[in-house]
């Protein structure tokens, strides 16, 4: 199986060592898939570094796809649940944080298998994203309300909100005042420690 990490972090080197220690894996650090040392490498399964950025992700998945066959691909060490959605509509087979030999060996398992490979945690928090949304306090909330709220908790700027859920800055701004208004938070901090408090985000209660 030739495997392929893309990640500019140093502190990416700690998975080589993983998917090393492996069998029958041949494994591939780049920065880039266009710096893969023989072209005619055909990779199985392409691992993301989260730090890399959604917009470079994307575009380097697709410059690849266009190139060669379609494949399978998954985002590492991703802590914003919001990135590892936009991944999984990419057409990701998986999100895995907690990179250490046995998530690695389960993750190639799942995916081998064609299956969707999710942690635990990760799932948890959609399901409590998906239930909560229905019940008090958010139910206040219209459902593009909502998202902006659960993105805001994750720090994404206004700016970057409105690009991601293509809707106008004014509108993602307008969304802003109105969770304020109907949740009754001033800031940043209270809408991280009720997404906290509420199970929506990681992290321990401010």
């Amino acid at each position: 199986m030739n495997i392929s990490l893309v990640s500019s972090t140093k502190e990416s080197f700690l998975c080589v060592e993983l998917f090393r220690c492996l069998k029958d894996v041949s494994v591939y650090k780049i920065t880039r898939l266009e710096e893969l040392p023989n072209k005619k490498i055909l990779l199985n399964l392409i691992f993301f570094d989260a730090a890399l950025g959604m917009e470079e992700i994307t575009q380097q998945i697709h410059l690849y796809q266009q190139k060669n066959q379609l494949v399978k691909w998954l985002i590492i060490n991703s802590t914003e649940i919001q990135q590892s959605l936009q991944c999984l509509q990419l057409g990701a087979s998986g999100v895995l944080n907690q990179v250490n030999e046995k998530t690695l060996q389960d993750c190639l398992q799942t995916i081998s298998n064609g299956e969707l490979y999710l942690e635990s945690d990760f799932v948890q928090i959609l399901a409590l994203r998906q239930i909560k949304k229905t019940l008090l306090p958010f139910k206040q909330l219209t459902a593009r309300e909502y998202d902006v709220f659960c993105m805001l908790a994750e720090d994404y700027s206004i700016q970057s909100i409105a690009e991601i859920l293509s809707v106008t800055i004014k509108t993602a701004f307008n969304c802003q005042a109105q969770i304020r208004k109907k949740l009754g938070v001033k800031g940043q901090q209270q809408i991280l420690k009720l997404a906290i408090k509420q199970g929506l985000v990681k992290g321990k209660v401010l």
